[in-house]
C-alpha cells in the first residue's frame, strides 16, 4: 500500500480523532470492568468517554492517566487505580487551538507534575528538564510564534497537520551542567503534547525545523496504535544518525523518518520564495545535513531493521521522497556546471 509522505491535514485529523475514540472506548471498558472493585465516578468517566468518542479534544494528560490506570489495574494496585480514575474525572477539556505554555504549575495545573515526571522518566539519559524563567518563556514564545507564522506561510500543509495533532507546546529550560542537553521531545503516552527547550537559540528556520522534527515523532506514535514499526528487540543497539550513543532500531527508524520530514519542511520554505537570502543559506545548509542523516539512518535500517508491513510502507514513502530530493540536487548541480 502506498503512503503519501507529504503532510495531509485530513489524514492527521482522522488519526487524531481515531486516537481519541480508542481512548474513550478503552476508558469505558475499564470503568465497566472495575465496577465494584475500584471506587470511581462512573457517570463522570462515561461523560469523558462519550466526549472522546465524539472526537472532542481533551488534555494530553488523559492519555497518560489512562496508561497509568491500566498498569495499576493489571498489577492489582486498586488504590492507585482509584487515584487515576479520580484524576481522569477531574480533567477539563482544553480550548480549541494551539496552547503555548511554560512548564510551570500556574500554567499547567495538575499536568505540571505529570509532564515533568514522564519527560524525565528515561533514566538512561542524563537530561536537565526544568521550568523556564518568565522572561525566558516570553522571549522564546515570541520566537516560536514568528516561526509558526513562517511555517503557515511557507509550508501550510505541515502547519495544518501539526495543528491537527498537537494541542500543547510546552516550553522548558535546560540544565547546562548535564551531559546531554534536551532540545525537544514528545512522549507516546502524552498524545498531543510537544516539549521544546526555550534556552536553545533558534531563528525562524530552526523553529520550523524543530516543529517538523517533533511533530513527526508524534505522527509515528499515532500510526502505531495497532502495529509496531519494527520487530527488532529493544536490546538490539545500532549506531544512530542523530544521537552519539547506540540506539534501538525503533529509535533509529524514528530518527531516519524524522530527518526526511525535516527536509520536506525546509524544502517547502526554499520553494516558497519567501525566505531572505540569509535564511535560504541556513535552510539549504540544514537540508544538506538532513539528507546525510537520512542516508546514514536508512542504511542502518535497511541492513539491520526487521520492519513490519506498516514500517515498510511508511519508510518507503520517506525513501521515495528523499530519492527525488537527491535527484533534484544532482540536476541543479549539473545545470550549474
Amino acid at each position: 500500500m502506498h503512503y503519501d509522505f507529504a503532510p495531509d491535514v485530513a489524514r492527521a485529523r482522522e488519526l487524531d480523532g481515531s486516537m481519541r475514540v480508542r481512548l474513550g472506548e478503552s476508558l469505558r471498558h475499564l470503568s465497566e470492568q472495575c465496577r465494584g472493585v475500584v471506587e470511581h465516578d462512573e457517570a463522570r468517566l462515561e461523560a469523558l468517554a462519550a466526549a472522546l468518542c465524539r472526537g472532542e479534544r481533551q488534555s494530553p494528560a488523559a492519555f497518560a492517566h489512562y496508561y497509568r490506570l491500566l498498569r495499576a489495574v493489571l498489577n492489582g494496585e486498586f488504590d492507585e487505580a482509584g487515584r487515576e480514575f479520580a484524576a481522569l474525572a477531574a480533567l477539563e477539556p482544553l480550548p480549541a487551538g494551539l496552547r503555548i505554555a511554560p512548564l510551570a504549575p500556574h500554567e499547567l495545573g495538575s499536568c505540571y507534575p505529570l509532564y515533568r515526571e514522564m519527560m524525565n522518566a528515561d533514566t538512561s539519559v542524563d537530561l536537565g528538564f526544568a521550568s523556564p524563567s518568565e522572561s525566558g518563556f516570553t522571549a522564546f514564545r515570541q520566537r516560536l510564534e514568528s516561526g509558526l507564522r513562517l511555517l503557515r506561510a511557507g509550508a501550510p500543509r505541515l502547519a495544518g497537520e501539526i495543528e491537527a495533532i498537537i494541542q500543547d507546546i510546552v516550553v522548558v529550560a535546560g540544565d547546562k551542567s548535564r551531559k546531554f542537553q534536551f532540545d525537544g521531545g514528545s512522549h507516546f503516552q502524552l498524545w498531543g503534547a510537544l516539549f521544546l527547550n526555550g534556552d536553545t537559540p533558534r531563528d525562524d528556520v530552526a523553529i520550523v525545523e524543530v516543529l517538523a522534527h517533533e511533530s513527526a515523532h508524534s505522527l509515528l506514535f499515532g500510526f502505531c496504535t495497532e502495529e509496531f514499526l519494527v520487530e527488532n528487540a529493544d536490546e538490539e543497539l545500532y549506531s544512530s544518525p542523530l544521537r552519539p550513543d547506540p540506539r534501538p532500531m525503533d529509535g533509529i527508524y524514528h530518527a531516519t523518518f524524522v530527518s526526511a520530514r525535516m527536509h520536506w519542511a525546509l524544502d517547502q520554505l526554499l520553494r516558497s520564495g519567501i525566505l531572505s537570502s540569509a535564511d535560504r543559506e541556513r535552510a539549504s545548509a540544514a537540508n544538506t545535513a538532513n539528507l546525510a542523516n537520512f542516508n546514514a539512518g536508512h542504511a542502518v535500517v535497511a541492513e539491520h531493521g526487521r520492519l513490519t508491513a506498516l514500517g515498510r510502507r511508511l519508510m518507503h514513502g520517506a525513501s521515495d521522497y528523499m530519492a527525488g530530493a537527491s535527484q533534484g540536487l544532482a540536476d541543479v548541480g549539473r545545470k550549474r556546471a
